[in-house]
């Protein structure tokens, strides 16, 4: 098995405090990609635009950008996604 490890921000981790149903969501949606266990069926696309390598998960309205650094990954914020705005332009990564 794949060892790896999760680290949150403090305004992604204050955020999925509110949502522990989506942090659990967001993790297993990881191990899944990490392990190679149906990783098509999470919904993972490469930021476009920002500096560095970021990436987004789609949890149905909710959007968790993340990178990895030295093999870890570290969720910088979690977005409600809103119709017809951004959501990415308010994540300050």
């Amino acid at each position: 098995m794949i060892q790896y490890e999760i680290q949150y921000t403090k305004a992604a981790d204050k955020f999925l405090k509110e949502h522990e149903s989506l942090r659990a969501d967001y993790e297993n949606a990881i191990g899944e990609l990490i392990a190679g266990e149906h990783p098509e069926s999470v919904d993972v696309r490469r930021i476009q635009g920002k500096r560095g390598t970021y990436y987004r998960i789609r949890l149905g309205n909710y959007r968790v950008v993340y990178t990895v650094i030295n093999g870890i990954v570290v969720v910088v914020c979690t977005l409600l996604a809103e119709p017809g705005g951004d959501v990415y332009k308010k994540c300050r990564a």
